[in-house]
């Protein structure tokens, strides 16, 4: 049989007993706080994934750059930069040999600069899975480096 509270002092018991209730309090915070962390935990990692990337890629290209001054023609340093790109990405980089392009010109204001440029397609890094939780990442990470040939 159900009881009635028939007085206001009851009714106020009742009503404080409510307000100043804190089981289950717990649950409630970690249930309006967890998504947020997972949230910032996932940016973190996706934003560090990225930023370790385009680090790798500028290693690599600077390596690349380095290695081409030692060709005399454009065709032999645009091998030597390719084989040193696939030789560095062979060694456990975060990339496949075969998922970056290197392109080695001449810089147009000065003959004697070799400028070497390795451009990742982002989507190979597997981040695509979060393009609609966090801000979107470039499609394309390029990295340039300039080098000196022969003399100051």
């Amino acid at each position: 049989m159900r009881k009635h509270y028939t007085t206001q002092r009851e009714r106020q018991s009742i009503l404080l007993r409510l307000i100043f209730c804190i089981r289950g309090g717990a649950a409630v915070e970690f249930a309006l706080v967890a998504p947020m962390l997972l949230l910032m935990f996932a940016g973190i990692t996706v934003f560090g994934i990225a930023l370790g990337a385009a680090h790798n890629l500028r290693l690599v290209a600077a390596e690349a750059a380095r290695a081409s001054i030692g060709g005399v023609t454009d065709a032999e340093r645009a091998s030597l930069a390719q084989t040193t790109v696939n030789r560095s990405l062979s060694n456990g980089a975060m990339f496949r040999p075969g998922s970056v392009t290197v392109l080695v010109a001449t810089d147009p204001t000065d003959a004697n600069v070799t400028v070497v440029t390795v451009t990742l397609d982002a989507a190979s890094l597997g981040l695509g899975s979060f393009g609609r939780l966090l801000p979107p990442l470039p499609s394309l990470l390029r990295s340039t480096v300039s080098v000196r040939r022969g003399g100051l």
